[in-house]
């Protein structure tokens, strides 16, 4: 060993620690701020906003958004149908945004409500409101341009009597003089300054500064001869494709929306402003809107669009510019040639819902299948666009009826509890750490904080989202992490009862323990990918959250543990190492599994039986998530808090599986309450007099009927993940095992689905709420138990290299009891923290603490005596391996 106390790892070491503190400290400036002088906070600091771990709708509420279908256009019995498309389509582009957990939900027959966590209210709107029509549109000719303009001119100004008429008759010709109008308008746009730009509209802004006093509506309905300006006046610079100042866009909005003027406009073209404000000159600092007028006929549509990406443009005169790459698939490319091929020296306009992108020239025939879509202020609006372009343009337009900010889903009171409850736990398992390593446990305990700083530090670059679901993996892996180092401690214990140095003990520890690690971690992180991956909503925020800390842990427990250790033994030459002896009764167990393994497979069996009758006979309590239900929304005239009152006054009524949360966006002081729908015509009565019987002076001002939030889709993803994250498993397994590595794989998924099978059970005889909450729960429980089942095999492939094959009974039997003071030590650590979250937690996280325990034991249990059993059972039936 070297006795170095300072290298190249440790610098390493220290490096990844500040700069973890770094990234981690906008998080911390962030969160420890509440209520408003948070959202001040925010709003003064948006660089540490976006720098910071964002809390989920379950920790901290978000924006919440109602879509209602614009029917028009929609035979009444399609409705539902384009409910059911468009909340998937929503899903998907939120879930490729990246945003974590959450709740989109049907309401009604044509309203579907979004609530989203960690993303300001325009993006919101943005991403879930727009309808994503993408369209391919040629502009208009330079005569049609100057025809029609010519035309609204002389409508606006009263330079003609009968204007409809002559429209009807000029459908594709301009008269002379209109055309000469529009020419010498075209003449007045040559160069200018920025100061000549702005001269240039003082007749337009005069009119807007006479009419500004005037409502908007009388504005639209006033004769063409009280209007007065003509349209080419409000040009900047006159053409197609040319400037709008943007304090007069508005007013030609409702100038070309007028019945005179829209009568005017030819069928076969239409106007369309651009998308945003761009500089008018290049490096001018003044901005407006282009308006183009468009042929109406598009000549391809986004549903040929098979991907989007976003990048930035490398060179060119556009070079640092974003865009985004369009690739078309199918019989889109030779369409999309087809139209540039026809339409070379033409401008193109790449329209999304009704406004132009950007309108490049065809320089060529374009015959490989890709565009691209330039004219983008940001990254952040490139990422969007790409987003809703490849999860598909809704059904059916949908307006934004109502958009505000709702509070936490599990209520103040629960996080406070769930946080407070979880700390003492963690504590609780550092004391026992040191307790029963000593100088080892509290080593051990400083990895696991440097653990946790790392895994906080690589959740705020990826600007994750932290859930329930989340903290549930955390929790998995802080066992984990914990165990890494149990194991680690235990090999070091049994080389020095063979009687090796000190240094040499933690050498060959650290060196045997390895696989063990590598295996066990390697397992957890393809589940938690594939989770990731395949999972939505609380599974995939699980994932996320699971593969982050497996990977920082594993970093943590090899180097960062190892470090302190060769510190301390290079000091003085010292020869001891302070890792207590352990308890004899586990550390000298002599457990009969394998002769018993027929009464643990009977035990099991009736579990199983009993698990899947409860299953059958008394069913899940499916919550809100699952069923949906009904929200009323309850008002108070004062400024309080009432979110606990509201809870109580409902407990005591016996009107239970509520979940009640404040709202925001209004003056009003507002809670939401959700809960399942009841068949009690005078439920909403009954409320109210509980509400009154508690002494809350409040008014149930509204009631809505709501959708689950967790949809078909949503729980097919998360069953097809779960069963993917299996079959990875059994595959790593059967190659890392060797002879009889399908053996080993097929005992741990069939372990899995045992403890699966027993939990779901549990939940059912206890009558415990299934919620998105105990969701995570069941993942954390499967995390766990095939955690601990390759450990324990990692043990029985060593013991078999050393011992053989022949008598592979005993050898599986000695392995387990090596494995046995593990297995009971990371079992008491994690089960620390999950026992006070269900003690202590509040009542929508006590749920969730007892399926965690639970779970926890089932997997010690089965990685004991169920998997290893199996294993054997394989051996005999496979005699030469698989």
């Amino acid at each position: 060993m070297n006795k170095k106390k300072f290298g190249m790892r440790e610098l390493i070491i220290l490096l990844v620690i500040v700069l973890s503190a770094y990234t981690v400290w906008p998080s911390i400036q962030v969160h420890t701020k509440k209520g408003a002088e948070k959202q001040t906070f925010l709003k003064e600091n948006p660089k540490l906003g976006a720098k910071s771990i964002n809390f989920g709708l379950d920790l901290a509420g978000g924006t919440a958004i109602t879509l209602e279908i614009d029917k028009s256009g929609i035979k009444g019995e399609d409705i539902k149908d384009v409910q059911e498309q468009s909340l998937e389509i929503i899903r998907n582009r939120v879930d490729q945004y990246g945003l974590s957990e959450p709740q989109i939900s049907p309401s009604g027959d044509d309203r579907i409500v979004v609530e989203l966590a960690g993303v300001d209210d325009s993006t919101a709107k943005a991403l879930v409101g727009s309808t994503a029509k993408l369209e391919f549109k040629i502009l208009a000719e330079a005569e049609k341009f100057t025809q029609v303009v010519g035309l609204i001119d002389q409508y606006l100004t009263r330079q003609t009597t009968d204007i409809v008429a002559d429209s009807a008759a000029t459908d594709s010709t301009a008269k002379d003089s209109t055309v000469a109008k529009a020419d010498s308008a075209k003449d007045t746009t040559k160069a200018l300054s920025d100061d000549e730009l702005l001269g240039k509209a003082p007749a337009a802004a005069e009119v807007a500064a006479t009419d500004s006093a005037k409502d908007s509506a009388a504005v639209e309905a006033q004769p063409a001869s009280e209007v007065g300006v003509a349209l080419s006046a409000y040009y900047m610079s006159f053409g197609n494709g040319g400037f709008i100042a943007e304090e007069n866009v508005e007013k030609v909005k409702k100038l070309l929306a007028t019945e005179g003027v829209q009568k005017l406009i030819p069928r076969d073209v239409a106007f369309a402003f651009g998308s945003g404000l761009e500089p008018v000159q290049r490096d001018s600092k003044i901005k407006a809107k282009r308006l183009y007028l468009l042929k109406r006929r598009a000549e391809m549509a986004g549903d040929d669009v098979v991907d989007a990406r976003p990048y930035r443009v490398s060179d060119g005169v556009s070079a640092g510019e974003v865009a985004v790459s369009l690739k078309f698939g199918g019989i889109g490319p030779k369409k999309f040639s087809a139209v540039t091929a026809a339409n070379i020296g033409k401008q193109m306009a790449i329209v999304l819902d009704n406004q132009v992108i950007s309108a490049p020239v065809i320089r060529d025939r374009i015959p490989n299948g890709e565009a691209q879509i330039t004219g983008l202020d940001d990254m952040a609006e490139a990422n969007r666009l790409s987003v809703v372009l490849r999860a598909g343009a809704l059904k059916a337009p949908m307006k934004i009826i109502e958009s505000r900010s709702v509070g936490a889903t599990l209520g103040e009171e629960n996080i406070v509890q769930g946080f407070g409850s979880g700390a003492i736990g963690l504590i609780l398992c550092l004391v026992f750490m040191v307790a029963y390593y000593r100088l080892g446990g509290l080593i051990a305990s400083f990895g696991m904080v440097i653990n946790t700083l790392v895994t906080a530090a690589v959740m705020s670059v990826f600007n994750a989202t932290l859930t329930l679901p989340g903290i549930a993996g955390f929790i998995l892996v802080v066992g984990m992490s914990l165990d890494a180092n149990v194991i680690i401690y235990e090999r070091i214990r049994e080389e020095l009862k063979n009687g090796l140095t000190a240094r040499a003990a933690v050498a060959k520890g650290y060196e045997r323990a390895f696989g063990a690690i590598l295996d066990s971690n390697l397992t957890t992180v393809l589940t938690g990918l594939i989770l990731y991956k395949i999972g939505t909503g609380s599974v995939k925020g699980f994932g996320l959250t699971l593969t982050i800390g497996i990977l920082t842990s594993l970093f943590c427990a090899i180097t960062v543990t190892r470090s302190i250790l060769d510190w301390k033994l290079a000091k003085r030459d010292a020869t001891t190492l302070s890792i207590g002896g352990g308890f004899k009764a586990i550390n000298e167990a002599n457990l009969q599994i394998i002769p018993n393994r027929r009464r643990f497979g009977l035990i099991s069996a009736i579990l199983i039986i009993a698990s899947i009758a409860f299953v059958a006979i008394k069913g899940f309590d499916f919550s809100i998530d699952f069923t949906g239900g009904q929200v009323y929304t309850v008002q108070y005239q004062d400024s309080e808090k009432h979110e606990k009152d509201l809870s109580k006054a409902l407990s005591a009524a016996g009107i239970s599986g509520t979940k009640v949360r404040t709202l925001g966006g209004t003056s009003a002081n507002s809670y939401q309450i959700s809960m399942r729908a009841s068949d009690d015509a005078q439920f909403e009565v009954k409320m109210a007099q509980a509400f009154e019987k508690a002494g809350q002076k409040c008014e149930i001002v509204a009631k809505d009927n709501v959708g689950p939030t967790i949809g078909k889709e949503l729980r097919f993803n998360a069953i097809l993940s779960v069963i993917l994250a299996w079959l990875g498993i059994l595959i790593y397994v059967w190659f890392r095992f060797g002879k009889f590595g399908l053996g080993f794989g097929v005992a741990a998924v069939l372990g899995l689905v045992h403890d699966t099978v027993i939990t779901l059970g549990f939940i059912s005889a206890f009558g415990l709420s299934f919620d998105g909450a105990l969701i995570a729960s069941l993942l954390t429980m499967i995390g766990y138990s095939v955690n601990d089942t390759i450990v324990n095999f990692d043990r029985i492939r060593e013991n078999t290299a050393v011992y053989g094959s022949s008598n592979f009974a005993e050898t599986i039997n000695k392995s387990m009891n090596q494995c046995f003071s593990r297995t009971m030590v990371t079992s008491l650590t994690t089960l620390f923290v999950c026992v006070i979250l269900a003690v202590m937690g509040g009542s929508s996280i006590r749920d969730f603490g007892l399926v965690q325990c639970f779970g926890i034991l089932i997997g010690t249990y089965s990685s004991v005596c169920i998997c290893s059993p199996i294993v054997l059972w394989w051996s005999k039936r496979f005699k030469k391996g698989v």
